[in-house]
């Protein structure tokens, strides 16, 4: 299980860096005018199943049920804190990527606007799908284990 997350997180990091150097990007299907593209959606989230996976392997399972003992409600809590840092840190991986692919675009003898604006995209919505997942999905899972850790104390 630990292997196949390894394999996840790289390849999700992979799509991110083919997308902003080669024309990966236009295959992948993009819907909306902006805001959702799945380049950006694998690299953010393939990351944080890819962690989960090395990080708890088999027992990830426990993180998903509706009625959970003492024991799974501390690997839930657990899986959330570390989907809230591996969220954060994929998107700004992301738009490291993102900004590489903008300036090197930038040092060609003709300046390539879709080039330019792809990276600066990618950047952005890069950092916005891992704050978002961060702040509005894990941090407030955390929080609800967290809660049901307390009632049982």
């Amino acid at each position: 299980m630990r292997i196949l997350g390894f394999v996840v997180i790289f390849l999700s990091i992979l799509v991110a860096i083919l997308a902003s150097f080669t024309g990966l990007g236009e295959a992948l299907p993009c819907a909306g005018a902006g805001l959702l593209d799945t380049t950006s959606f694998i690299c953010v989230i393939g990351s944080v199943i890819g962690g989960a996976l090395v990080a708890y392997g088999s027992e990830l399972r426990t993180a998903f049920k509706t009625d959970p003992t003492r024991t799974e409600s501390i690997t839930a809590v657990g899986f959330y804190k570390l989907s809230v840092r591996i969220s954060i840190g994929s998107g700004f991986i992301g738009t490291l990527i993102g900004w590489i692919a903008m300036l090197g675009s930038m040092g060609s003898r003709e300046l390539n606007r879709a080039e330019l604006t792809g990276g600066a995209a990618t950047s952005l919505i890069t950092s916005l799908y891992g704050l978002t997942f961060a702040f509005c999905l894990f941090l407030p899972l955390q929080y609800y284990f967290q809660s049901q850790l307390d009632k049982d104390s």
